[in-house]
């Protein structure tokens, strides 16, 4: 049974990803000891031309995000003070509306990633996508900042607009989309009654609050004659392991939610808190490719048990364990300080869970997007140098109709497959 241990964190939560590192000495190791550091820094700031630009505080940050830099973890960043604090409150509980586009991002392959909008969000209706890389924010490229800098470039006053420069996943050329923004009400759990013993819950975060309000809905659901349930945690991102534990233990009476191994190769084993509400209750989970983190503890926990059917595509595969730390400065470290795997002992890590009826196409995005900055290299360069292929006709044609290869969207449909397949099973487990 876990006990004792900081607030851990399962972060690709409502669109404040990303984490910190251990400590400095433990980093640099014999290639660059503390005290060099600071001799370093001193030296710079005695001798260096351009002197003026040489704060202590700047330095220093910039010696931590060099550290963070050689780490190459996408989940361990520094965090300002301003940017902890505003990270603490996220996570204490989204119920303080927030100014922006309403769309949760990640770090993934060094580029900041659209998760997903959140429904009915100013992002949504502009037509921002889950899988969208953002390029850059009003003319300004974000190329190597944190997911923290990102959204505070895209995060803005209610009224005002903001155009995301988006490569879109199988496109060669970005797009640019206008987004106004608006004030952003969450609210981490939705109940309704879908049909006759039909009980649904969207679950969008894993914030503070969210074991007793999910605790609740559940008790109003089953007033409502609810006989099953359908969780949904399609675009779940993450957030407090304690609140994803409180959620399986609604459903398992007792075992395992999850093992954490450490970087020694140690293991701790977390516990159902046996104080359910929901043993009895038929359930059936929907996940989809941009579940990740606690939402994949709860679906492979509930899996590995055998107390739920998980229907949908591959999940996103975030699979670290992660520590929120303050610092003296009032600053903050967000590590990554371990790996989970489900009950039976699956790691989740660059994998993600296949659910039990597979029902959509699993795409793994960060794949295609990096076909496509490929792709738009070797396009940018023939624009440059179409000349220098003259000779070649064929070569420059085929790549000139690469090039120009225009994607139809989608068409619009209000059908939802996954969630009718996720109806049919719930009503085969209740025997209607």
């Amino acid at each position: 049974m876990h006990v004792g241990r900081p607030v851990i964190l399962f972060a690709l939560a409502a669109g404040w990803l990303a984490a910190l590192v251990a400590t400095a000495g433990s980093l640099v190791g014999p290639r660059l000891a503390p005290d060099e550091v600071t001799e370093v820094i001193e030296r710079l700031q005695e001798t260096f031309v351009d002197n003026d630009r040489l704060s202590r505080a700047d330095l220093n940050e910039a010696a931590i995000q060099g550290i963070i830099d050689y780490l190459e973890d996408p989940y361990t960043s520094y965090l300002s003070a301003p940017q902890y604090e505003r990270f603490r409150n996220h996570l204490d509980g989204p119920g303080n509306d927030f100014e922006g586009i309403g769309a949760e991002v990640t770090s993934r392959g060094g580029r900041i990633m659209v998760l997903g909008p959140l429904p009915g969000s100013p992002a949504s209706r502009a037509g921002v996508r889950a899988g969208d890389v953002i390029l850059g924010v009003d003319g300004q490229s974000i190329e190597g900042k944190s997911v923290f800098e990102a959204v505070q470039l895209i995060r803005g006053p209610k009224g005002t607009e903001v155009v995301l420069r988006l490569l879109r996943a199988g496109e060669v050329r970005p797009i640019d989309v206008a987004v106004v923004r608006d004030t952003i009400s969450i609210s981490s759990v939705s109940p309704r009654t879908h049909a006759a013993g039909v009980g649904y819950i969207r679950l969008s975060t894993f914030d503070k609050p969210a074991p007793e309000s999910f605790r609740n809905a559940i008790a109003e659901l089953r007033e409502d004659g609810a006989a099953g349930l359908i969780l949904d945690l399609r675009g779940n991102t993450g957030g407090l392991v304690d609140s994803a534990v409180a959620v399986v233990s609604e459903f398992v009476e007792d075992g395992l939610v999850f093992r954490w191994r450490g970087g020694d190769g140690s293991e701790e084993e977390y516990e159902v808190s046996g104080e359910g509400t929901a043993y009895d209750l038929p359930l059936v989970v929907l996940v989809d490719g941009f579940s990740a983190s606690a939402a994949e503890i709860v679906a492979g926990a509930l899996q590995d048990h055998g107390r739920a059917t998980v229907v949908g595509t591959r999940t996103f595969g975030k699979g670290s364990v992660n520590i929120l730390s303050p610092l003296q400065s009032g600053a903050g470290l967000y590590i990554t300080t371990a790996r989970w795997l489900t009950p039976k002992g699956r790691l989740i890590e660059g994998v993600g869970l296949e659910p039990d009826i597979a029902v959509g196409t699993s795409v793994d995005v960060q794949a295609v997007q990096r076909i496509g900055t490929l792709t738009r290299s070797l396009c940018d360069g023939f624009e440059g140098d179409a000349e220098a292929l003259a000779e070649r006709p064929e070569l420059a044609g085929a790549i000139e109709r690469l090039c120009n290869v225009q994607q139809e969207p989608p068409a619009p449909s209000d059908a939802d497959e996954a969630f009718d397949a996720a109806v049919e099973e719930l009503r085969r487990l209740i025997g209607g």
